[in-house]
């Protein structure tokens, strides 16, 4: 039996992993390979990605675009590497490339096989990313870290679904059920699980979280904001869809007392790492932990109150597939979309703004950030209002206004302690990113000079840097556009 594939949902993968080999044979063009040369057929496949997601009709569009945004950055951002010979430019764009698409694959599963393809296609070319430096063995290090847990992790959540399949005898979303109570129901749960684990790896959710700072730190910045934005954009999109398409009603009271434990401990914990780093790209892993806590805040609260309402048939290519339509307004999906697209672009513009700061001063420690709003303040401002957004701290209204979207379901449908939890930890939040702010416009210090001239691919970095600040102060004096599309209504398709 021929099973139809949905070209169209599949569609912003494929251009991705177009523009992924193109970049690759582009190294061919020149003796030296140049990034220049590399990122044009990247940026080209990007582009096409995003034109198919928005034009075509039943696609997740908020993940998508996410994930297409953040790559469409990164691959802009990724100019400031040229003339490191330290990285090939063509195989860095092409495990880019591989990376997002294996990101868009999963989001876009209806069945736990595709769902484990993408999952692999996501996390290898994002180990070899970290280690892709020559000579770097703090990178190859981190990157052997990195493939030994993600092995273990995919093994667990392999387990998970054999369990699952032996249950329920499919691996399509919507017919992972079981009837009754019991043994079944038990082992039911142990393999939902396990199933997850993978995807709290993914996340860096607690206890699942130790790979991300030594995985941050030993890669290239530009590598760090790829693995906080896109990464966890997919594991989470994919977490949100294997449980509300996947399993369903079944899932939620397995679901929420292990996701409000998780969220908790993992913004704590986060929050604590941070607060013992003195280097920029130490507090940004270490925030990236944290902030993951509040993407999970509103499934944790919520998940058991979506509504899901059949919609209307509608007929794409070789076959019909019934729509779902998922309100956004309700508790889950639309709040977490709303904060993850402000944390990602906020996200990527500070650990950006870090590596045009390692290429000029040789360095992303406090004592060789200090005054840089002073001395550069093209490159120290946009820093510090990304870092105020990832706070919620005026003027960054922006990140105040997400803050708050995530804590509305959490006081609305979630225990009391854990909207205390999520203030407190707000609050040791202020204390580690206003930390950094005051380093940026700190008197320099002796050592904090700029080591480096700047390049094209420098320029072209820093002109990202600011592009993405000012459209974080656009949103700041205008949050309508994000809260209102965002946060509006969403069609998957489900064969």
């Amino acid at each position: 039996m021929m099973i139809p594939i949905d070209w169209v949902t599949f569609g912003p993968a494929i251009a991705m992993l177009s523009g992924a080999l193109l970049a690759l044979c582009g190294d061919l063009l020149t003796s030296k390979p140049r990034f220049s040369l590399s990122w044009v057929p990247m940026l080209a496949g990007v582009a096409v990605a995003l034109g198919l997601d928005i034009a075509g009709p039943g696609t997740l569009a908020g993940f998508n675009a996410i994930i297409i945004v953040a790559t469409l950055i990164v691959v802009l951002g990724s100019a400031v590497l040229a003339g490191d010979d330290g990285i090939p430019p063509g195989e860095f764009q092409f495990l880019l490339g591989s990376a997002a698409a294996g990101g868009l694959v999963i989001v876009a599963a209806t069945d736990v096989v595709t769902l484990l393809i993408g999952l692999e296609l996501l996390t290898l070319p994002s180990i070899a990313l970290v280690g892709l430096r020559k000579g770097d063995r703090r990178a190859i290090g981190t990157a052997w870290t990195f493939f030994l847990t993600s092995v273990v992790a995919t093994a667990i959540t392999l387990m998970g679904i054999a369990l699952i399949y032996g249950l329920t005898g499919s691996l399509q979303y919507g017919e992972l059920t079981v009837a009754g109570g019991g043994a079944a129901r038990v082992a039911f749960s142990v393999g939902l699980v396990l199933t997850l684990i993978g995807f709290f790896f993914k996340l860096g959710a607690v206890p699942f979280h130790t790979w991300v700072p030594d995985a941050y730190r030993g890669a290239s910045p530009i590598v760090a904001g790829f693995l906080s934005s896109v990464s966890k954009a997919a594991a989470l999109g994919a977490v949100l869809m294997l449980i509300l398409r996947g399993f369903g009603e079944d899932a939620s009271n397995q679901w929420l007392p292990i996701s409000v434990v998780v969220a908790v401990l993992t913004m704590t914990i986060g929050n604590l790492g941070a607060l013992r780093q003195r280097d920029g790209v130490g507090v940004l892993a270490w925030s990236s932990v944290a902030q993951v806590g509040f993407l999970l805040a509103p499934l944790a609260a919520g998940v058991g109150g979506l509504e899901l309402g059949q919609g209307e048939s509608v007929e794409l290519g070789q076959g019909y597939w019934s729509t779902l339509r998922l309100e956004m307004n309700d508790p889950v999906l639309g709040p977490t979309l709303q904060y993850l697209a402000v944390y990602a672009l906020a996200n990527l513009v500070a650990f950006l703004a870090l590596a045009v700061a390692l290429k000029l001063r040789g360095s992303t420690s406090y004592a060789s950030l200090a005054g840089l709003g002073r001395t550069n303040p093209w490159l120290g401002v946009p820093l510090a209002f990304a870092v105020l957004t990832l706070a919620g701290f005026p003027p960054a209204v922006i990140g105040l206004v997400t803050k708050y979207v995530v804590f509305v379901p959490v006081v609305q449908n979630g225990p009391l302690w854990f909207a205390i939890a999520m203030a407190i930890n707000v609050i040791l939040g202020f204390a580690y990113y206003l930390k950094f702010v005051s380093v940026l416009f700190a008197a320099p210090e002796s050592d904090a000079t700029e080591n480096a001239r700047t390049t094209v691919g420098t320029r072209i970095a820093l002109a990202v840097v600011i592009l993405g600040a000012l459209a974080l102060v656009a949103l700041s004096a205008w949050p309508s556009p994000l809260l209102d599309h965002v946060g509006a209504v969403t069609t998957v398709t489900l064969p």
